[in-house]
């Protein structure tokens, strides 16, 4: 059986997850590309709506194969250091894409 995951785990991995969605949808708006064909496409056929359903199905294969290998609690914190570089990287876009404007 897998134990509980740390509150925080969750936490970061949520707010970690809106940010990402926000970064992107505002870099779009500034005119940023999204660079993974996997969100490109849902993005084209969904809009941002496409993100979200992206993100929730992602969320939850990380639960399952967190549970699977009874490990849900180190699968999240290496999805937030991936959240946390791509967040980062999604800030520093929208910031280099301002100063040309």
């Amino acid at each position: 059986m897998v134990d509980l995951v740390n509150p925080e785990a969750l936490y970061v991995f949520t707010l970690l997850n809106l940010v990402d969605i926000m970064t992107t949808v505002e870099g779009l708006r500034k005119g940023a590309y999204e660079a993974n064909p996997t969100a490109r496409w849902f993005l084209e056929r969904f809009g941002t709506a496409g993100l979200f359903i992206l993100k929730y199905f992602a969320m939850g294969c990380i639960v399952l194969a967190g549970a699977v290998s009874g490990n849900l609690e180190f699968s999240i914190w290496v999805c937030n250091i991936v959240l946390s570089v791509v967040s980062g990287w999604n800030s520093f876009t929208i910031l280099r894409l301002r100063r040309k404007q």
